[in-house]
């Protein structure tokens, strides 16, 4: 009787491991699927332009926050992700102030396709002392334009790269 006991005891553990084990793989899928996001589109290459631009002005007051708002529902990526890269950038951001000094404007410098699905934008933010180059990538679905990539850096000097060739 003991050894029922403990037969049925482990039978029932072990089966409530795999109802366990089973509900969370169903819940992370879940939250995996709910994490896609369809992004919104742009209807063509002047709304993803004027899309950059007003995410540019944010940016040259210092309003990371709002810039990145502006660009969630047009990107490809998750909202978590742009959460994410919201929240590095601005950890970045306070290095970059203290050494270059605060935002005081942006600049378009150039558009730039490939084939008729590619866009890449840049701009310069400009700061007290240095500039930062801003790219944004859009891609043509069937839909329209979205947001595919972006990032800042301040490798500018790469801008006359194309000069030298």
């Amino acid at each position: 009787r003991v050894l029922v006991e403990v037969r049925m005891k482990v039978f029932i553990n072990l089966k409530g491991e795999m109802m366990r084990k089973t509900l969370i793989f169903f819940c992370a899928m879940f939250l995996i699927a709910s994490a896609v996001v369809f992004a919104e589109t742009l209807p063509n290459e002047n709304a993803a332009k004027n899309l950059a631009t007003k995410v540019m002005a944010k940016v040259a007051v210092g309003d990371l926050d709002a810039a990145f708002k502006i660009m969630k529902p047009y990107a490809s990526l998750s909202s978590t992700e742009i959460d994410s890269v919201a929240m590095q950038s601005k950890l970045s951001r306070e290095q970059y102030k203290q050494r270059y000094g605060v935002s005081i404007g942006h600049e378009f410098i150039d558009l730039k396709k490939a084939g008729d699905s590619l866009l890449r934008l840049r701009y310069i933010e400009k700061a007290e002392k240095n500039a930062l180059l801003w790219t944004f990538y859009f891609y043509k679905t069937k839909e329209g334009w979205i947001l595919n990539a972006f990032y800042w850096n301040e490798d500018y000097k790469s801008l006359f790269n194309e000069e030298m060739k």
